[in-house]
């Protein structure tokens, strides 16, 4: 329940460091139990709220962590009827000239914003005054909640309020608000890597990419895209590209052929397909070794694994199964990466490129065969494992390896060098044009849709209960939000030009771009001087795995990092049990499958390359979980060759 703090026209009393990017001034707050005194500072560190007692002695103090703020804006409300009516942010019926007592000690006179409880359609709310020339600055954050010790953490979307009312005009109290939002805007800027920030005076934010799956998961890509990540892409002011896909490999297409020097980022808003199709068209350029360290990757889940997304989170200690989308979209919006290792998979006619794993046997007939019954969503994996279980394969090849040198610290990979993007063009949005005068894009009248908003945010969830931390809990599940200008939805519908040509140039493409392979070619032999390990027999599955999560609730691989230039290979032997096969299978939820030291039918191997040779001729073998020929394949790691967006 967000809490709206009002400063009087007392003296300003803002602190000036780091050239005014640090700031800091009394607020008041008024509930039925009388009103409250505030302290308020900007910093490095994000927002501290204290709670003052009359005598200037801190009562209670809150913090909100400049990592947990996504931006803010500076309105002023229309006077409409629906606003009026709404009891939102409106002025106090006592005495606007009685006196009240600030914690400095200054004698100021305050109209106090009161708070109300009642319905948006009480007769008792007033209007607002026709002499209010108050101005707002709304900070959006999200911050980490725990509703209980049963439940997990989770982000809440908190809004805080921050009257101005110091001055006579309008003009004069915008222009105090509008220097807070400038300062919150400066130090969110500095929490943001190079990539992210255009060259120019202003250190604008450049444009992200969104390639969106229609057909992902549920199908509901779309929609989800609209409620759930389009908000809070506004709220932090990031202006980007939407494109919306129209079939398979159309994200390969794009990626290799297009200019991506407009853009910081590309987000697949989709499953780990589409994200394997943004890899592989981006190492199908020419320029790849141009384009890769200035370009970020992000990814929203809507697929019916999320491997990397869960991964991502697991990573960082981010709350996922609550809301696994708003994670996602404050990862996109964060402005951090991280090296990710990528896989160079050889096949016998062609090079694939891939981040999550590689697959042969029980799972990936698992991940394919369960598409015919796709519209359980992720339940499908369940009941296909069952089903496999009981008609139990085993598959027979041989399996060459390379293990890794142990090292406990991350391999340094190649995208540890940061270059700079040539050529990057500028984003015309109106977050673009901000400027230190009066008036700049950020100071806007609030629609009218708003006045939701402040309505939840400052009336009709606040409570009249006096405590310091009522503005932490965000009542917003009914906001409304407004598009930041030039934010572009493009329907390529009318894109068949590009179509047309994208087609030509894969078709006459050399499809091996890329760092040069360490490895013979497939069909040489391994040079036996280089420690290379073979197995050989049956086999009920080998999966090589380089993130942690496979999906939402498989724990493959623990121990695996984004950067750690190893892939784990788990091998499965013919012969194994199938209790205990359920149990390894059962036990992938939590991490405990693998076993502490290898045994007869399980074996945990960390390599940095190895070579599959089936000796069947017919199988299934995925690569992120998407099909390729069957046959004899190849890989070898690139360490943190790709950047991934992370959290803050």
């Amino acid at each position: 329940m967000n809490e709206s703090h009002d400063k009087t026209n007392s003296p300003s009393r803002a602190s000036s460091a780091e050239e005014g990017h640090d700031v800091s001034d009394t607020f008041y707050t008024s509930q039925r139990k009388g009103s409250h005194v505030f302290r308020v500072r900007l910093d490095a560190t994000g927002f501290t709220l204290q709670r003052e007692s009359p005598g200037g002695t801190v009562i209670k103090e809150q913090h909100v962590r400049i990592g947990d703020i996504v931006g803010g804006r500076c309105m002023r409300p229309k006077k409409t009827r629906r606003l009026a009516m709404s009891g939102a942010c409106a002025c106090s019926s006592g005495n606007p000239n009685s006196p009240a007592v600030s914690a400095s000690g200054d004698r100021t006179s305050a109209a106090l914003n009161t708070p109300s409880k009642r319905s948006t359609a009480s007769k008792e709310d007033q209007p607002l005054a026709d002499g209010d020339v108050s101005a707002y600055l709304y900070v959006f954050a999200y911050v980490l909640k725990k509703r209980s010790l049963r439940t997990e953490l989770h982000r809440e979307r908190t809004v805080l309020t921050l009257r101005f009312r110091s001055f006579d005009t309008f003009e004069d109290n915008m222009r105090e608000a509008d220097r807070w939002y400038r300062a919150l805007r400066w130090q969110l800027h500095r929490t943001l890597e190079e990539i992210f920030v255009a060259p120019t005076a202003d250190e604008r934010r450049r444009r992200v990419l969104v390639l969106l799956n229609p057909k992902s998961g549920s199908g509901r890509a779309r929609e989800v895209f609209n409620m759930h990540v389009t908000p809070v892409l506004n709220e932090a002011e990031v202006p980007y590209d939407l494109y919306v896909t129209k079939h398979s490999d159309f994200a390969i297409e794009f990626m290799s052929t297009r200019c991506l020097d407009a853009w910081c980022c590309v987000v697949a808003v989709g499953g780990d397909g589409l994200f394997h199709e943004i890899i592989n068209g981006l190492l199908q350029r020419e320029d790849w070794a141009h384009v890769l360290p200035g370009l970020a990757l992000g990814i929203i889940p809507c697929g019916s694994g999320n491997g990397l997304a869960r991964s991502i989170a697991h990573g960082y200690n981010e709350p996922y199964f609550s809301k696994p989308v708003l994670g996602a979209a404050l990862t996109v919006i964060s402005g951090r990466s991280s090296p990710m290792d990528v896989v160079r998979v050889q096949l016998q006619q062609r090079s694939v490129y891939s981040f999550l794993s590689i697959g042969w046997g029980l799972i990936s007939d698992v991940d394919i065969e369960s598409e015919r019954i796709r519209m359980l969503g992720y339940q499908r994996f369940t009941v296909w494992t069952l089903y496999r279980l009981v008609n139990l394969r085993t598959y027979n090849g041989r399996i060459t390896y390379l293990l890794t040198e142990q090292e406990d610290s991350p391999v340094p990979g190649y995208a540890n060098q940061r270059n700079r993007m040539q050529g990057s063009r500028s984003c015309n949005t109106h977050i673009d044009k901000l400027a230190p005068s009066l008036h700049h894009s950020s100071t806007e009248y609030l629609p009218q849709e708003f006045a939701d908003v402040i309505s939840l945010e400052t009336s009709i969830n606040q409570s009249f209960r006096s405590r310091c931390d009522s503005w932490l809990s965000g009542g917003s599940r009914r906001s409304f939000y407004y598009s930041i200008s030039e934010s572009i939805y493009h329907s390529l519908a009318d894109e068949s030009d590009f179509d047309g040509q994208a087609a030509a140039a894969l078709e006459n493409r050399q499809q091996n771009f890329g760092p040069t392979s360490e490895l013979p070619d497939l069909d040489e032999p391994l040079p036996e001087d280089q420690g290379w390990q073979v197995e050989e027999g049956e086999f009920v599955m080998m999966h090589a795995v380089y993130q942690t999560h496979l999906g939402i609730d498989c724990h493959f691989a623990p121990k695996a990092q984004m950067n750690d230039g190893t892939i784990f290979l788990i091998l499965i032997r013919g012969g194994i049990s199938r209790p205990h096969l359920l149990s390894f299978l059962y036990n992938m939820s939590s991490g405990t499958h693998l076993p502490e030291e290898n045994n007869e039918y399980v074996k945990v191997l960390k390599v940095r390359a190895f070579r599959l040779e089936p000796h069947d001729n017919q199988g299934i073998i995925t690569v992120d979980g998407e099909r390729v020929e069957f046959g004899p394949l190849q890989a070898e790691v690139l360490p943190g060759i790709a950047r991934v967006m992370v959290p803050k």
